[in-house]
């Protein structure tokens, strides 16, 4: 994907051509780091992540990305939760490091959505979580990290 940004043609797309090569420096220089697990393509619950993963993910990541449908109800324990319930409380309270998850609603659970835009979307849409027409970007700290640790 990085590669594929990195040598779109600058004329016709030069912000997309632009991330791909600050990307691609990035993982270059070592500022970004991309590490293979077989936890990430299981089923399980991201609470029940295995070690040496957890240790390494706590000891040596600043933030992880998770992202889709899937990975989400992972990170949710494919659980239903108050709607309105706080993402930090869900999941920054458990997750080995401060996580940003990137999701589409494709599935009726999540968390930490204001209540007043649940009720617009539902005005929009009696199917608004399952239709892929919304989504969120969500923050959490991380296990044993305070919100006011990333206040800088």
């Amino acid at each position: 994907t990085v590669e594929y940004y990195a040598g779109l043609d600058e004329s016709k797309y030069p912000n997309a051509n632009r991330a791909g090569l600050r990307w691609k420096k990035y993982l270059d220089e070592g500022q970004w780091i991309c590490s293979e697990n077989y936890f990430w393509c299981q089923p399980f619950a991201m609470w029940d992540m295995t070690e040496p993963l957890r240790s390494d993910m706590k000891d040596r990541c600043d933030l992880a990305f998770v992202k889709g449908d899937a990975n989400y109800r992972r990170l949710l324990g494919d659980r239903l939760w108050d709607l309105s319930a706080p993402f930090q409380d869900v999941v920054g309270c458990y997750f080995p490091c401060p996580v940003c998850a990137l999701r589409t609603l494709k599935a009726e659970l999540g968390c930490g959505m204001d209540a007043d835009q649940v009720e617009k979307a539902k005005s929009l849409d009696d199917a608004w979580m399952t239709i892929g027409r919304f989504g969120v970007v969500q923050f959490g700290t991380g296990a044993g990290k305070e919100k006011s640790d990333f206040s800088r």
